[in-house]
């Protein structure tokens, strides 16, 4: 099963980081991007996408705040929130939200795999019953 995922990540320079690191993944597939948190939720709304991963520092609306609106337009949505904000408040505020997992900047595409494997791994319990 080929998971549809949605990247939301105000840096061009991470967005394409996030590309290459994901690029030999071969269930998921990257189907938009959006560079601030309205943008993010207008593609949530159009691509209900399996994954989410989101930066919670962004433009027009923060990352929080496009996880509260996630779990009311599309809440088969799972979400990894990679951040550098790394202060143990807002983690627990955004796994309160609904982030299954939260990963700090900088990362290592070990660690973004990893992270994506889980939560892909959510998704084969549940098509497996």
């Amino acid at each position: 099963m080929t998971l549809k995922c949605l990247l939301v990540e105000d840096s061009a320079f991470m967005r394409e980081i996030y590309h290459y690191s994901l690029c030999d993944i071969s269930n998921i597939k990257i189907v938009a991007e959006a560079q601030d948190g309205e943008e993010a939720i207008r593609l949530i709304s159009k691509f209900k996408p399996d994954i989410l991963i989101l930066d919670l520092i962004l433009p027009l609306k923060n990352g929080l705040e496009v996880l509260s609106e996630t779990a009311l337009i599309s809440p088969q949505t799972r979400t990894l929130v990679i951040s550098s904000l790394d202060d143990d408040a807002t983690i627990l505020k955004a796994k309160s939200l609904g982030a299954i997992k939260y990963l700090k900047k900088p990362f290592t595409k070990a660690h973004l795999v990893a992270a994506l494997d889980d939560i892909s791994k959510t998704y084969a319990e549940v098509a497996n019953g």
